[in-house]
């Protein structure tokens, strides 16, 4: 049984100020989580264990690269769009300076809140487009949403073929595959149900 592939978005693409980046895997952490699974393997001979370097994988498939080369040219177009945007405001507050000391009192005040306003416009497209729920995080996770499914199915495949009671990624330290046996979801569900009537009591 694989894990649901959100597990995997921790681990993938970062977007920062609109500039995209690999996450690094922490060499350190890694050695780390390698010997204390090697540990617990000994120790419990009867389960078998994995562990599989995420950033590693993404850094090597073809898909991955073809994620960043689309993003990349909705970057440029945002930055087009942005610039177009930048270039009418600076504009229209170059002539209000030049102009504000023949202008009427009514016709400053309309000019200044048109000002605003664009300010106020400008703002919300860089949310809107690059924002932590932007545009370019809506795309990027439509583009990668394929690849986390394959990565999952490939893992469960592995896993399952191969005998693994658990698998671990070892760039966050997270489970990405278990047998469906060690999963006490509903168990911690009941006991806490539990808990709540005898509470209630």
């Amino acid at each position: 049984m694989g894990i649901s592939f959100y597990i995997w978005t921790t681990n993938l693409l970062i977007i920062n100020n609109i500039y995209f980046k690999g996450v690094k895997m922490n060499i350190k952490n890694y050695k780390y989580l390698a010997i204390i699974l090697t540990f617990i393997s000994f120790l419990l001979s009867d389960i078998k264990m994995g562990y599989l370097n995420v950033d590693k994988v993404l850094s090597e498939l073809d898909e991955v690269r073809q994620v960043y080369i689309e993003l990349e040219k909705e970057q440029r177009k945002i930055e087009v769009e942005f610039q177009n945007l930048q270039f009418e405001l600076d504009s229209l507050f170059r002539n209000y300076e030049q102009q504000k000391m023949l202008m009427s009192e009514e016709r400053r005040k309309k000019t200044e809140s048109t000002i605003q306003n664009k300010q106020a416009a400008l703002e919300r497209f860089q949310i809107d487009k690059v924002g932590p729920q932007g545009e370019i995080y809506r795309i990027q996770e439509q583009l990668m949403a394929p690849i986390y499914t394959k990565m999952d199915n490939a893992v469960s495949t592995i896993g399952a073929s191969e005998g693994y009671d658990y698998i671990f990624n070892v760039s966050s330290g997270q489970i990405v595959y278990a047998l469906p046996q060690y999963d006490v979801t509903d168990k911690v569900i009941e006991q806490l149900n539990k808990m709540s009537e005898s509470e209630n009591e």
